[in-house]
Order: C-alpha cells, then sequence, then structure tokens
C-alpha cells in the first residue's frame, strides 16, 4: 500500500501542478476546463427527463381525448361498431303530459347513417336494467312505419294515415316511425330508452337511443269528475231528498222548481236509488210508459255508468227550464259546450201542481 502512494505521489510531482513555472492563474485555467468537459454530463439527464415528462404528457392527452370521444359513441355500440356499421339516432319532440286511458300516435323521424342499410327486427321500450315496459308500467304500446308524408307530432288514429309493420323494414337513410301509446296513471322517468334491434348484412346488432319523449312520458292527473256525483245538491235539496227517501210522498216536493226535481232524480241515479228515481216520474197515467215492477226487471248494465251519466249531464246546472205548455217542459243544457247541440230534460206538471220527471226524459 505504500509503495502504491508513492508511486501516486511521484507521478504527480511529475505533472505541471509541481512545475514553479506553473502559476495559480494557470491552475484556475485548467480547473474551468474540466468543469466544462464534465458539465454535459450533468445536463444530459436532465434533458432526457424533460423530454420523457413532456411525452408522458401528450400520451395522457391522447388517451384522455379518445375516452372522451368513446363515451359520445351511442349506447349499445362500440366504437369500432359504430364507426364500421352506422349508427341510429331519433328526433325528439316535446309533448305532454297526455290525459290517461286514451290511445296517441307519436311520429318520430328515424336516420340510419351506415354504408349498407339496415334492416329493423324489432323495437321496443325498456327500463332500468335493460327490463322490458308492460301494462303493469301503465304503458301499452306498438311502433310501426309511419306514412312519409307526417310531420312529426302526436295525432288522433284518425289522423295518423297509413301505418305499416315495422319488423323486417329495411332503412337506408331517413324515415319516420309511428309509436302507438295508451298511458295510466304514467310518470317520467330517465330510465326509459328505445331499443333497435337490427341486423346490417346478416350481423345482428342491437343499439339504445335515449329520447326525452320517451323519458317524459306521463298522465295528467285523473278526473275526479267520475269519484263525485254528478251533479251537487244544495243543503235545501238534500233536505228534500231525505224526507223524500223514507217514504215517497209527492207532497215534499210541492214548490220546487223544474231544476230542483231534475236534480234530485240525477242524484237518484248515479247513487243506484232506483225506488226513488221510480218514484220521481210523472203519476200522470197517459203519460207512464212501464210499472215500477218493469222497472226493477231493468238491468243495471242498461243504465248506465257513473261515469257515463257524468258525462250526460256535464253542464247540467248551467241549463234554464223551458215550459212548453201548461203543464210540460223541458231543462235545455249543452253537455259537451255550446258549440254543440243541446240536450234537453222533459218534465211533466202533476195534478197536485208539482213538477215530475217524464220517462226517458233526455231529448
Amino acid at each position: 500500500m505504500k509503495d502504491e502512494k508513492t508511486k501516486i505521489r511521484s507521478a504527480f510531482d511529475k505533472t505541471v501542478f509541481r512545475k514553479e513555472s506553473f502559476t495559480k492563474q494557470n491552475k484556475q485555467a485548467v480547473r474551468r476546463k474540466i468543469r466544462c468537459k464534465q458539465r454535459p454530463a450533468r445536463i444530459v439527464p436532465a434533458i432526457v427527463g424533460t423530454i420523457v415528462a413532456i411525452s408522458l404528457l401528450f400520451i395522457g392527452i391522447f388517451l384522455i381525448k379518445g375516452d372522451l370521444l368513446n363515451s359520445t359513441k351511442p349506447d349499445g355500440l362500440s366504437g369500432k361498431e359504430a364507426s364500421s356499421s352506422g349508427v341510429f339516432t331519433i328526433e325528439d319532440i316535446l309533448d305532454g303530459p297526455f290525459p290517461a286511458n286514451e290511445t296517441y300516435y307519436i311520429i318520430l323521424p328515424i336516420t340510419w347513417n351506415g354504408n349498407s342499410a339496415a334492416t329493423i327486427n324489432s323495437i321496443e321500450l325498456i327500463k332500468e336494467n335493460q327490463q322490458s315496459l308492460h301494462t303493469t308500467d301503465g304503458i301499452s304500446y306498438s311502433f310501426y312505419r309511419a306514412d312519409e308524408k307526417k310531420k312529426p307530432g302526436v295525432y288522433e288514429r284518425d289522423q295518423i294515415g297509413e301505418i305499416s309493420e315495422i319488423h323486417g323494414f329495411q332503412i337506408e337513410d331517413e324515415s319516420s316511425l309511428v309509436l302507438e301509446v295508451s298511458l295510466k296513471n304514467v310518470v317520467p322517468d330517465k330510465t326509459r330508452t328505445i331499443k333497435i334491434s337490427y341486423s346490417v348484412d346478416g350481423v345482428e346488432k342491437e343499439q339504445l337511443i335515449v329520447t326525452g319523449i320517451i323519458q317524459g312520458l306521463e298522465t295528467l292527473p285523473e278526473d275526479t269528475a267520475s269519484e263525485q256525483a254528478a251533479i251537487e245538491l244544495n243543503a235545501a235539496e238534500q233536505n228534500v231528498y231525505t224526507a223524500f227517501e223514507q217514504d215517497l210522498d209527492t207532497q215534499h216536493l210541492t214548490g220546487l222548481s223544474p231544476m230542483s226535481v231534475a236534480k234530485l232524480y240525477i242524484h237518484a241515479s248515479y247513487l243506484g236509488d232506483r225506488e226513488v228515481e221510480y218514484a220521481l216520474y210523472t203519476d200522470q197515467e197517459e203519460f207512464i210508459q212501464w210499472s215500477q215492477a218493469e222497472d226493477q226487471a231493468i238491468p243495471e248494465s242498461d243504465r248506465g255508468t257513473p261515469e257515463q251519466l257524468t258525462q250526460q249531464y256535464r253542464n247540467f246546472e248551467e241549463g234554464r227550464f223551458l215550459q212548453t205548455s201548461k203543464i210540460e217542459g223541458y231543462i235545455e243544457y249543452y253537455p259537451n259546450g255550446k258549440k254543440e247541440s243541446p240536450s234537453g230534460f222533459q218534465l211533466i206538471k202533476n195534478e197536485d201542481d208539482v213538477w215530475q220527471v217524464a220517462f226517458m226524459p233526455i231529448q
């Protein structure tokens, strides 16, 4: 070990650093040159690190951009499938809510952008977890191909024009669908979706399409008129009705107006109180058309439901009494508004000067 140190020292003594002519300034200049030669070795790693960081940044941006692009593809298709085979788009329309228990025909324009024609096998409505809609969901529906001349919108059956089977329909670019739908107690649901099953060049495919009209299907609050009497008796009329149903004595009707007597009859009909109803008919012999026994034999199915009676006597209390003879007259009213023809409810006065209801009063 000692010999090696001696050799190193001897070698050092022979360098220019040991010569007296090699000044301090010369030594500093040599050291600067050595540092300059060493600096690139330290800079290169830093440059390489910067280049790697920038490369990773661009790779990240590229991947994020790819994810964003993929997220805009239609549901049910991958990006590769969408670009190679085409996709459907359905023009949305805004309408509703709809009255319940009626049928509507909604025309929806549909577009296919594939290079080859698509053959539609089926179209259905689904909800959360891709479950099919059933009548228990309050929606009954069918899809058809629409008349190409009809514009988007909601129509009634006699306005929809020709419709045809959707199964097997080939679409190359633009067409229109008809959604026939009947609703009952339906509220909006953001999970409702249109699912189209189709084939392109013999390959079976599916696509899910979200539209506002389907998600927003809803019904108006149900009309409570069917749960209420066709007309409302005032306090005095209700007192007369309560007394009359006890003994069916027409003396309780003395002094009542033709309108009030008619309202008692309608109220009894709505309640299904057939004895009171028959007792309110005229007792003038020449106007009696059937006996009470015959009246009791009339089936309930022939008398009209509460809903039908509510419709039949709509706007009744806004009517007016027109007397046509000393003992006859009728109440004119407009169940469907004054733009439609009026209805008439006939009454006949008995020998005690009391107004009663004519048999088959509605004319």
